[in-house]
Order: C-alpha cells, then sequence, then structure tokens
C-alpha cells in the first residue's frame, strides 16, 4: 500500500458522476479539500446537467464535463478522456462514483494517489479505500474520503453560490409570473428523476389552494423542462393559487427563485437540497429513499417519511404498486408543516 504525502499535492481531480443533487451534496468535500490544499488545482469531473451547480464555486478551479448521453459508448470520445485526464499529472484522485466507469476513468488520471468509494469490484484500483457506511447521512459518508488522508472537514452543508445577476432574473420571473417576489411565496418542486418518489401532482395543487386560502400566501411552481407536465398539471389542480414556470428556469435561476421563497416543498430530488443549501426553510418529502441517509442540510426543515418497511428500494419498480409510499403523505400534513415553517419567520 502506498503512502500518502500530503506536501507532495499540488493537483486533484474528484470524480462525481451523478445528478444535481449527488454533487451539491458533495460540496462539502470539494471545501474541505481546498482548506487542506489551499495552492493545490481541483478539477472535478461531473455529468453535464449538473455542472451548473459548481458555477462560482471557490472550491473548483475547473469542471470537467462527461457528457455520457451521447457519449458514453464511444472508445475515441473515452480514449481522448483518458488522454487528457493523464496529462493532466494529478497527485490525487478522489472518486466519490465508484462505478466502474469512474474506476476506470480513475486509473487512466494516472499514478496519482487514488482514494475512493468502491461498488464495482475494482477496488484493487484503490490506495486507500472508503469503508461503505450503511447508515448516517451521505455527506458524512463521502466526507471519509477526505477524513481517511488525515483532513479534518469543517463544512458538513452543501455549498450552492448565486451572483447578483442571477437573483434579478430569477426575481423577474417570479413577477412575470404575476407575484411579487418581495412578499412572502411558497416555492413548490413537484418532479423528480424517479417517478416513485414523486408525491402526486394534485396534492402539490390542493396545498397549494390551501396556503393561499388559509395563510394568504401564493405558490410557484418550478420545474425542468422534463417536469412541465407534471407542474402544469400541479398548478392547474390548484385552482389559481399555484403559477408554474417550470422550463423557463435553468439549473442557476431555478435556485435564484428558490431562494427568494418563504418555503419550498419538494420532493427527495435536487432542487430539494439546493433551496436548503441556500438557506430557504424547506419541507421534504420522502418515500423509497430514508431522510436518514438524504435528509435536506442547510436550512431549518421538516422531513415527512412513513418510514415504509420496503424502504429503501431501488426505485426501478414498486413492491407495493397498489399503495406506494408517497400516497401515505397527506395535504394535511405537508401543510401543517408550512404553517410552521411560515410561522416561525418574521412578519408571519
Amino acid at each position: 500500500m502506498r503512502t500518502f504525502v500530503p506536501d507532495s499535492v499540488e493537483s486533484i481531480l474528484v470524480l462525481r458522476l451523478y445528478f444535481v443533487g449527488d454533487v451539491l451534496l458533495a460540496t462539502p468535500v470539494l471545501a474541505s479539500l481546498r482548506a487542506a490544499f489551499p495552492s493545490a488545482r481541483i478539477d472535478v469531473m461531473i455529468k453535464r446537467r449538473a455542472s451548473d451547480v459548481l458555477a462560482e464555486n471557490p472550491d473548483v478551479d475547473d469542471v470537467i464535463v462527461y457528457d455520457g448521453v451521447a457519449s458514453y459508448h464511444s472508445p475515441f470520445w473515452l480514449g481522448r478522456l483518458a488522454t487528457r485526464l493523464r496529462r493532466a499529472h494529478y497527485d490525487l484522485v478522489v472518486d466519490l462514483t465508484g462505478d466502474h466507469r469512474s474506476s476506470l476513468l480513475m486509473a487512466a488520471a494516472g499514478p496519482g494517489f487514488r482514494v475512493g468509494v468502491n461498488h464495482a469490484g475494482l477496488g484493487f484500483l484503490l490506495d486507500r479505500r472508503i469503508p461503505y457506511m450503511a447508515e448516517g447521512h451521505i455527506v458524512d459518508h463521502l466526507l471519509k474520503s477526505v477524513e481517511s488522508l488525515g483532513v479534518i472537514p469543517e463544512v458538513r452543508t452543501p455549498v450552492l453560490r448565486l451572483r447578483q445577476d442571477e437573483l434579478a432574473e430569477s426575481a423577474s420571473l417570479i413577477a412575470a409570473a404575476g407575484i411579487d417576489p418581495a412578499r412572502p411565496f411558497v416555492a413548490l418542486s413537484p418532479g423528480a428523476n424517479w417517478v416513485y418518489r414523486r408525491w402526486p401532482a394534485d396534492r402539490f395543487g390542493a396545498l397549494a389552494s390551501r396556503v393561499r386560502e388559509e395563510m394568504g400566501v401564493p405558490s410557484v411552481v418550478l420545474g425542468s423542462r422534463a417536469d412541465i407536465e407534471i407542474a402544469h398539471s400541479a398548478a392547474a389542480a390548484s385552482g389559481g393559487a399555484g403559477v408554474s414556470i417550470a422550463g423557463d428556469t435553468s439549473i442557476r435561476t431555478l435556485a435564484g427563485v428558490a431562494s427568494q421563497a418563504a418555503v419550498f416543498v419538494g420532493n427527495d430530488s435536487g432542487p430539494l437540497h439546493i433551496a436548503a443549501s441556500l438557506g430557504t426553510p424547506v419541507v421534504g418529502l420522502f418515500g423509497p429513499n430514508t431522510p436518514d441517509r438524504y435528509a435536506p442540510r442547510g436550512a431549518e426543515s421538516r422531513v415527512i417519511w412513513r418510514r415504509p418497511s420496503c424502504s429503501p428500494c431501488s426505485q426501478k419498480r414498486c413492491r407495493r404498486p397498489g399503495e406506494p409510499c408517497m400516497l401515505e403523505i397527506t395535504v394535511d400534513e405537508v401543510l401543517d408543516a408550512v404553517r410552521s415553517l411560515l410561522g416561525s419567520k418574521e412578519g408571519m
């Protein structure tokens, strides 16, 4: 086993080839590496769809885009990427993905010291393996990578930074939807990459209706282009209490809208973690995943989870198709959570 020499680290590569929320939850690792190796170059390889998460992040020098959608099976493209990594001569490689593709790309990066998770049976490529942490939060699990190097993390909260022009653009989107961004509003996020994580659109709509009726607060429904249908369904079910701007925002402007909301309500997905990282009080709706591992960090939160016996699950199919776990969450209990967070804010 090779010995790690901290003084030799002048360049670092971090691999996190997952989705938006996964990349955001890895930012404490980047902050810890920057604090431990302030003069080192830190490059991060992530999927294209998550690249906006690391914009304006002072702990990152360069983002290397892994465009797995179009080029994953292209030996020519992978060969060029491997050559680029090898020429960079990274002194330290931290693999926070641990599958076959990241393990092989890590090996292609050359002889630098390698630390990381391993889920693909390629742990022999690592100089230091992070043991799987079956319990506890995913952020703490990922931080085991830097702790194994003798680094004591000072940050355990995800970070996303926005520019003033992005906040101004987000406020303009809110105003264009007919809602005053200077007054309290609730942001709703009914989408999720996995269908079994989604609370029904009509319940989001019913929630918006009751929030306006009982508290006088309107709602903005957020989402990507892939979420347009479910977001519009939620807005339609709200009786005019909620308006959808799904598809009109980038990750950055979605974050800007979320940062200006009085409360954010969302499924277990990237936007939930974005809102929490920006300090917005959040209500997280969980089912297939356990909040013990993926609860939002960074802001006051309420998590609603029925703790079904089959959770966590693969999310590829439901073991209880007649009674999926997200249907067990009622509008009343989400409304109570929103009410408690609105009530904790000054002036409400």
